[in-house]
């Protein structure tokens, strides 16, 4: 019996897209809802959304690997707190994709399902370890969206475009079902485990489920893209039915 042993299983064998900047393309965007976010001690609710990218061109190198050895293209996400206040990440970030200030009008209100199958030029990062919280780091992050060149447009994808609306599903639960909420609810089984788990924690989720169980505390953020970074990169992430089909 061999004694080389391998640390499977333990996140640090799975492809990692690796820091540079590339072309990648909207495929899910997803309404977390309201969570429990803890600061340097100080708990505050925060709604919440999560854009996630599939990698199209590398950029800068223009060398970098896009697709995994199964041919299925690296995946990257962002979560942000549903604002367009001024020093709001979203804003930033979105103002960078399109190249322009948001004007007063959108800025009443966006509709940021408008951004799915959009094209963007997207820096990539690593994370950080963390040994305190037990985050071993190096796995990719989004550090800054910018206009890709030619300006945005609607791309072909290879992974299912999805739109999750948490209001929509909640009216399945609470007495306001049509067919639109019944197929949020498609939408929502059929979400990567990690997401669903997020959603879970929101208070609309709770409230429209019956959950009456005190709301735990968002998990940290690092957390969050860690464990989407290897359930969309990994080599097991082939079950369409649980995983949502990336």
């Amino acid at each position: 019996m061999s004694l080389t042993v391998k640390a499977t299983g333990s996140g640090e064998d799975f492809q990692k897209l690796q820091p540079g900047r590339y072309e990648g393309t909207c495929f899910r965007i997803v309404d977390l809802g309201t969570r429990d976010k803890d600061f340097k001690g100080q708990v505050s609710k925060k709604e919440e959304i999560r854009l996630d990218f599939e990698i199209t061109k590398a950029i800068d190198p223009v060398d970098n690997q896009v697709t995994m050895e199964d041919d299925r293209p690296f995946g990257v996400g962002k979560t942000y707190t549903a604002s367009l206040f001024e020093m709001a990440n979203l804003r930033k970030d979105l103002e960078n994709w399109k190249d322009a200030v948001f004007s007063q009008a959108e800025l009443d209100g966006f509709n940021v399902g408008d951004l799915i199958g959009m094209n963007a030029r997207i820096e990539i990062g690593h994370t950080a370890p963390d040994p305190v919280r037990g985050f071993s780091g190096g796995n990719p992050k989004i550090l800054k969206l910018s206009r890709p060149d030619g300006g945005m447009q609607q791309t072909p994808t290879i992974n299912p475009k999805v739109i999750f609306d948490l209001e929509d599903y909640c009216n399945n639960f609470n007495g306001k079902a049509d067919e639109q909420s019944k197929a949020m609810v498609e939408v929502y089984d059929k979400l990567p485990e990690y997401l669903q788990d997020e959603i879970a924690k929101s208070y609309e989720y709770k409230a429209a489920t019956g959950n009456s169980s005190e709301p735990s505390e968002s998990e940290n953020l690092a957390k969050l893209n860690d464990q989407a970074a290897q359930e969309m990169n990994s080599p097991n992430f082939d079950d369409d039915e649980k995983k949502g089909g990336l």
